[in-house]
């Protein structure tokens, strides 16, 4: 049955496609994966439970590899704040996750600083003092980024989203891979409290794998847009792209061993292993949401 609006025939309306408005006749409106979204913010993890009096101070370096991984964990605001200003805020069902992911990343945070406080001493400051290319990546940040990013991603589509997605996949799977390989050098208390961040990290990286990795299979244009955003010069421990002084240091000491290397080196794997096998173009690819620069087929926040 042909869809009226006002009494008049949707098809001849501005912006009306075979009677649809927001969608496409036998074309998903969402990319769904196995990952349940209503679940995991339903049973979103709080503050993490900590015995203070069973703390003892962290000394040493790997006090301050533990305070160079608390200042990328708290600045989660930023990256929530660069993905929700891009054409992928669009995504009611990324968005969800993501305010969720913040609320957990929040608490994973304080639980960091817990331990760095326990003697009573104040947060470590970086040993290094921000470089001049930093303190101007940091100034575009805070200015320009959020004026640029909704305009080049409107022009851009969906197909930024997968780029988004694969980029904070292996964010946080090298942040797990870091925090992992910190606890053979913390005890009791402390060792503990790690290995609980370390394990919550699990359904984050989850998601955000199963995201990119659909939208990579989905179509040629989400794999390029993947491939390009984990390009050589890009840096998972930069937060919206700003290096944290103390970088170097922080991540020759953090992964100090061979297996630690093999662990943060493997946390692309999976996705570089899927853009290798993955060629573009590919037959049969359902094509994303175009930009602004393209004819629209669908408007508004997809639920």
């Amino acid at each position: 049955m042909t869809t009226k609006v006002s009494g008049r025939d949707a098809s001849s309306l501005p912006g009306y496609r075979d009677g649809r408005l927001h969608s496409i006749a036998g074309r998903p409106l969402t990319l769904f994966t196995d990952f349940d979204v209503a679940a995991y913010t339903r049973d979103a993890r709080g503050r993490l439970g900590i015995a203070k009096a069973k703390l003892t101070g962290i000394t040493g370096d790997v006090r301050d590899d533990l305070a160079f991984l608390w200042r990328i964990e708290s600045a989660a605001l930023s990256e929530t704040r660069a993905l929700l200003a891009s054409w992928t805020g669009n995504e009611g069902r990324i968005t969800a996750f993501v305010a969720t992911w913040a609320y957990e990343r929040l608490w994973l945070a304080h639980a960091v600083r817990d331990l760095l406080t326990a003697n009573g001493e104040p947060l470590p400051e970086p040993f290094e003092r921000a470089r001049l290319g930093a303190r101007l990546r940091s100034w575009y940040d805070e200015r320009v980024l959020p004026i640029v990013v909704p305009v080049w991603t409107s022009l851009v589509g969906e197909s930024v989203a997968a780029g988004q997605m694969a980029r904070i996949a292996v964010q946080e799977a090298t942040m797990q891979a870091a925090y992992r390989s910190l606890i053979p050098r913390l005890e009791g208390e402390a060792a503990r409290v790690v290995q609980e961040v370390v394990d919550r990290r699990d359904e984050i990286v989850r998601f955000f794998r199963l995201e990119a990795s659909a939208r990579i299979t989905r179509s040629p244009q989400e794999a390029r847009m993947a491939r390009w955003h984990l390009q050589s010069g890009w840096r998972p421990f930069r937060v919206v792209g700003v290096a944290d002084p103390d970088e170097e240091r922080a991540l020759a000491s953090i992964f100090r061993t061979p297996e630690d290397q093999a662990a943060f080196e493997s946390a692309d794997a999976d996705l570089r292993r899927l853009l290798m096998e993955r060629p573009t173009p590919f037959w049969g690819a359902i094509a994303p949401t175009p930009g602004f620069l393209s004819r629209k087929e669908r408007r508004g926040v997809r639920p």
